[in-house]
């Protein structure tokens, strides 16, 4: 499993998260879902196959239930990459989990299954089908008896600001740098608190592929437990910054390269070769020894040098 998947694996299988992407996507933003409803579901499932038996595997499942009665089965598989046979995996899901009703014992009711398609690309619209009969060859006699299946597919970067503005969870934040970046706009951060800063951090880093995010990552927690309203994106782009990391030509977010978060033209060694350069010509040696030893006096006189 790469680093990729288990980041936004490990995002969304938080019960406020996962209930926000369902009442945002499905249900229009209304509060239908409740994080207090959801419990983890078994997202593994196995089948036979060429005699022998395989698995296959969900990103993330969560029952959703109303007191002791299951409302249903919710489901949720992550794409960075366009897949022709999706519909015919859905259903190998899906249909995984109604055989499986069919052995609990003291369940009565059927509940529905409901899977959501994640697309994380920003490169390139979803073009390949989004239903069974998209993707079969299906002659015109036998297309009346053809059972369709169709996917609940989103293509988060090319959701609008007012869909997104649906997102109440740490989640929003993602969309956000991710409609950011097909749009070629820098992505600076929001004044939300940040309910899980150690899956925002760990995702934007797979997601960005800068190692800042990794770098940052203790200084920041120790930030977040500190502050009693918990900690802003916003604040974690400053403390990049603090830390010497020059993002993007107006010290902000540089999206639009396809290795993600730009950093700035020279980086964060030219600010200091340039400060250096500035103290030994102004017969400041002394200071640069001594900013090389203390980090405090080093970001005072990176302050200095940028009035």
């Amino acid at each position: 499993m790469s680093e990729k998947d288990v980041a936004e694996k490990t995002l969304e299988s938080c019960d406020d998260v996962f209930a926000d992407i369902l009442n945002a996507l499905l249900f229009g933003g209304r509060e239908v879902v409740q994080e207090d409803d959801l419990t983890d579901a078994q997202p593994l499932s196995v089948y036979k196959m060429g005699g022998g038996v395989r698995s296959q595997e969900r990103d993330v499942a969560k029952y959703w239930r109303n007191k002791r009665i299951r409302l249903g089965l919710c489901g949720i598989d992550n794409q960075s990459a366009v897949d022709s046979d999706m519909p015919l995996r859905v259903i190998g899901y899906d249909g995984a989990a109604y055989r499986g009703q069919l052995s609990e014992k003291g369940q009565r009711e059927r509940y529905p299954v409901v899977t959501l398609v994640l697309y994380f690309g920003t490169e390139r619209r979803w073009t390949s089908p989004v239903s069974l009969k998209e993707r079969l060859s299906v002659g015109d006699e036998l297309m009346p008896f053809v059972s369709d299946y169709k996917l609940n597919l989103f293509e988060l970067a090319w959701l609008s600001e007012e869909q997104i503005a649906l997102f109440k969870s740490d989640f929003r934040e993602v969309l956000e740098y991710l409609r950011a970046k097909r749009l070629r706009q820098r992505y600076e951060g929001s004044e939300r608190q940040l309910r899980h800063i150690e899956e925002i951090l760990d995702i934007f880093h797979v997601l960005s592929g800068e190692d800042s995010f990794k770098s940052i990552e203790p200084g920041i927690l120790n930030s977040a437990k500190q502050s009693a309203g918990g900690m802003k994106m916003c604040d974690v782009i400053q403390a990049i910054k603090n830390e010497g990391f020059a993002l993007g030509r107006n010290e902000g977010f540089a999206l639009g390269r396809s290795e993600g978060f730009a950093l700035g033209e020279q980086r964060g060694e030219g600010k200091l070769l340039s400060l250096f350069a500035k103290l030994y010509a102004a017969g400041r040696a002394d200071d640069v020894q001594k900013a090389t030893l203390d980090r405090e006096y080093l970001k005072k006189l990176l302050d200095e040098h940028q009035k």
